[in-house]
């Protein structure tokens, strides 16, 4: 067959993956993009791409796939950078609006607000002009990526939806895993993660990949990947993908 198409993540969460994939000394030859999450979902299901870094909430659209082992996107406590932030506190809050660049993100918002936190919002559909709308009195959002960093200065809560699923579960949470929607050589699948774990392992030199990114001028590139983002699919983490996977069957 011909290369390998991949569909990787251009948010500051991927830094690592992204400095793997193109500064390794043994890069394995593949096609690579970068999209927004749910971009990257769109990829993989229509079979544009073969393996993508995609939200674990798609995995049931795929009539086959395999998750590629060690390696994920996901968070043991406050990740940062998936967000819902509000005008008003949570109890008040009457109108939730969702982020066209998610999929795991806003399933998860909706199991938070059912299971955790007990409120019944209206739910919006996200578009691409709701980055330029100031949320109204009584609204919410859910924001994910570099867009958050500025975000939560300009409204007065927010609230870290991986730092809500830890207290609620006692589990890490998977946003998105590596994933393919048919069978991988094994030789490959082995150079791509040792390029995984290349990016991992050299965080500083891959946060300097930021440094033009004016949304991130102000932000600790290294404390936040190193701190805020856990990288490693461990057993914990497939446990908490798993009982994501169960819960999100229960929304309507």
């Amino acid at each position: 067959m011909g290369l390998y198409r991949i569909s990787a993540v251009s948010y500051a969460n991927t830094l690592p993956y992204v400095y793997g994939l193109t500064r390794c000394p043994e890069i394995p030859a593949m096609e690579l993009s970068f999209d927004y999450p749910s971009k990257c979902a769109e990829k993989v299901i229509s079979g544009e791409a073969d393996i993508g870094l995609i939200p674990v909430a798609v995995l049931s659209e795929l009539s086959y796939y395999e998750i590629l082992p060690g390696f994920c996107l996901g968070a043991t406590g406050r990740v940062r950078t998936v967000l819902l932030v509000s005008t008003v506190p949570l109890n008040d809050i009457s109108c939730i609006r969702l982020d066209y660049q998610s999929r795991s993100s806003v399933q998860l918002a909706r199991l938070l607000a059912r299971d955790f936190w007990k409120i019944s919002p209206l739910w919006v559909d996200g578009r691409t002009e709701d980055d330029k709308r100031q949320l109204e009195k009584g609204e919410a959002r859910v924001l994910i990526g570099d867009r958050t960093f500025a975000a939560e200065k300009l409204y007065p809560y927010s609230y870290d939806l991986a730092e809500a699923w830890v207290a609620w579960t006692g589990l890490p949470f998977v946003f998105a895993a590596w994933v393919a929607n048919k069978s991988i050589d094994p030789a490959f699948v082995k150079q791509f993660t040792h390029c995984l774990r290349f990016g991992v392992n050299n965080i500083p030199e891959a946060s300097r990949l930021a440094e033009d990114n004016p949304l991130l001028r102000d932000v600790n590139m290294v404390s936040y990947l190193s701190e805020n983002l856990s990288y490693l699919l461990d057993n914990s983490k497939l446990r908490g993908l798993k009982l994501f996977r169960e819960k999100i069957l229960t929304l309507s």
